[in-house]
């Protein structure tokens, strides 16, 4: 039996992460041009028009109103017809909410797939985008003016991109698009497996752009000097420091290279409790993922040094 088998749901108060209740804001956040979403979170390039949804019972608001950048968009490229019809269509068919009125993502985006190339055809691409964090789930649907923006702008948080890899927590499943293949470092005997077997996403990534025997070396410095000398176990700031050395290597091909954490704290009700690690590698084709930037990265907030496997 896993330690998640049996637990109580309980936040680690001391957890800070991109996006999440109580998180610091990215410095490369910060001092990014565009348009704040999500609580100032995550901003969007000028060219990309945004409209949030609520996540409980939204379909009115979506129906009757219209944020000001995505009126001036749809304005100036004559789509405002196309968008009456696209709203009402999520308005009418209720099968793109729940019961308690809650969104249904692959219903919305099946509505929204039917006016993709009416919105294409004047130079708008439309995206569904949600976030998950510690206060809940944020949707908002992205209007891309692909005149202005061009090829340098890809919504990370498109839910019709998503590529099916899955990392799964105690309390939750991170996920990530196409683009970007992920290699977990797990916390059991996490050395041997990162040497026994290359996840399929990474392999396909890296071969396409030569990099399979850049990746052995990697692995090979990743497991002999991403560790702490006493306890053997995985050392967040050892592995950033392998992974600086690859970057360069891996970035002249095309590719960038983040490690990424999250923690969580479970609880053992009057017993207390422990905290799980969880630490794994992003490899992201920059043809693919132009903007990308990784939900947990490890530079988010500077951790405490600890050791885990």
């Amino acid at each position: 039996m896993s330690s998640c088998d049996k637990v109580i749901e309980s936040k680690l108060d001391i957890e800070y992460y991109f996006g999440e209740e109580g998180a610091e804001p990215l410095e490369n956040v910060e001092d990014t041009e565009g348009l704040e979403v999500i609580d100032g979170n995550h901003v969007v390039p000028p060219g990309v028009a945004v409209e949030e949804l609520k996540n409980y019972n939204g379909q009115k608001d979506l129906k009757d109103k219209c944020p000001e950048k995505v009126h001036e968009l749809l304005l100036n490229k004559g789509l405002f017809d196309v968008y009456d019809k696209f709203v009402q269509t999520i308005y009418d068919d209720k099968t793109t909410r729940g019961p308690l009125g809650k969104w249904r993502d692959a219903q919305f985006i099946s509505i929204l797939d039917m006016f993709r190339e009416d919105f294409a055809e004047k130079g708008v691409k439309v995206a569904l985008c949600k976030r998950k964090s510690g206060k809940g789930s944020y949707r908002w649907i992205e209007f891309v003016d692909v005149d202005q923006v061009g090829d340098s702008y890809i919504p990370q948080y498109d839910q019709a991109n998503l590529s099916g890899q899955i990392i799964k927590t105690c309390y939750t499943k991170l996920k990530f698009p196409n683009g970007v293949a992920v290699e977990e470092l797990k916390q059991h005997k996490g050395r041997k497996k990162l040497k026994e077997k290359m996840p399929i996403y990474v392999e396909k990534l890296l071969k396409d752009h030569d990099l399979l025997s850049e990746y052995d070396q990697l692995v090979d410095h990743v497991i002999e000097a991403g560790r702490g000398q006493r306890t053997k176990m995985w050392n967040i700031e050892k592995l950033k420091g392998v992974l600086d050395v690859y970057k360069p290597i891996f970035s002249a091909k095309g590719v960038d290279l983040f490690v990424s954490h999250k923690q969580e704290y479970i609880s053992h009700g009057q017993y207390g409790g422990h905290i799980e690690y969880y630490r794994w590698i992003e490899f992201v084709d920059r043809s693919i993922q132009p903007n990308y930037f990784p939900q947990r990265d490890s530079e988010t907030k500077k951790q405490e040094e600890c050791n885990v496997m």
